[in-house]
């Protein structure tokens, strides 16, 4: 067991060592000391192809990284079964964390990273985030005791207010379950390669519904089911959907993905 742990994501923002207890960080995010090690108290963990190695981490600062290895690996493992998709190391870590720490603070992480492309991104790129299951993750996430956890960021303020769709291109949808059109979506995108004007019009209509009727027609089975819509784990063996890899569609999966993470937020409690 550790005594208090803070686990530090890869988000955006600046960040410092806790100074109490271990601090764990991810991908080489960490601060060295003057010799060009860790410093002291920091534990750096990799996946393995980030590290260039077959093993699925590299546990870096520890005494015992080979213990920790170990213990990543079957939580991965067990992970993998929940998601239907290799987890991603910060979900790991802190699953594991959970439940080896007395304390745990967990900070740049919110399980949720943008799936929105640059417009003039290649067809033939992705972004590597697209590999985890993120909605998944976040459902796992939510699952985690609060007794020894302290995770802001896990929680999601509700989805801004959309713009007036009444009396314009998008009415004739309003009287539609936004799970149903996105399930069209999808079903759409497994038999056919190519994105249509009809289907943009889809997704913008959706990233911009009021999360009440969202709320209004979710439910478990219908949240566990948009789960795989949102995620490649293989895009250089596999096709992906078309809309996670065109540049303009791409700008509606975030706001479409936090109002599914929100309506599973709240079933949550």
């Amino acid at each position: 067991m550790f005594t208090q742990v803070t686990i530090i994501g890869n988000a955006q923002g600046n960040w410092e060592q806790a100074a109490m207890g271990l601090t764990i960080v991810f991908n080489e995010t960490g601060k060295l000391d003057s010799t060009g090690q860790l410093a002291k108290n920091l534990i750096n963990i990799t996946n393995g192809p980030f590290a260039g190695i077959k093993a699925p981490f590299l546990v870096s600062g520890l005494a015992d990284a080979e213990a920790l290895t170990n213990s990543l690996v079957e939580t991965a493992t067990d992970l993998e079964l929940a998601l239907d998709c290799w987890p991603s190391t910060g979900l790991v870590t802190t699953v594991l964390m959970s439940q080896q720490a007395h304390k745990l603070d967990v900070a740049r992480m919110s399980l949720l990273p943008s799936l929105q492309r640059d417009m003039n991104m290649s067809a033939t790129a992705y972004l590597p985030c697209m590999v985890h299951n993120w909605l998944g993750e976040r459902r796992i996430a939510l699952t985690l005791s609060n007794s020894n956890l302290n995770w802001p960021q896990l929680q999601l303020s509700q989805p801004d207010l959309p713009h007036i769709l009444t009396d314009n291109e998008f009415s004739h949808f309003s009287a539609l379950c936004p799970f149903s059109l996105l399930n069209n979506i999808h079903q759409q995108a497994i038999t056919e390669a190519l994105e249509c004007e009809d289907t943009l019009a889809i997704l913008a209509y959706l990233a911009n519904t009021n999360i009440d009727i969202w709320l209004q027609h979710s439910n478990q089975e219908k949240l566990l089911n948009c789960e795989p819509l949102f995620f490649n784990q293989t895009p250089e063996l596999t096709s992906s959907y078309w809309y996670l890899i065109n540049n303009l569609a791409s700008q509606y999966l975030d706001p479409i993905r936090h109002r599914l993470a929100y309506c599973q937020q709240v079933l949550s409690r």
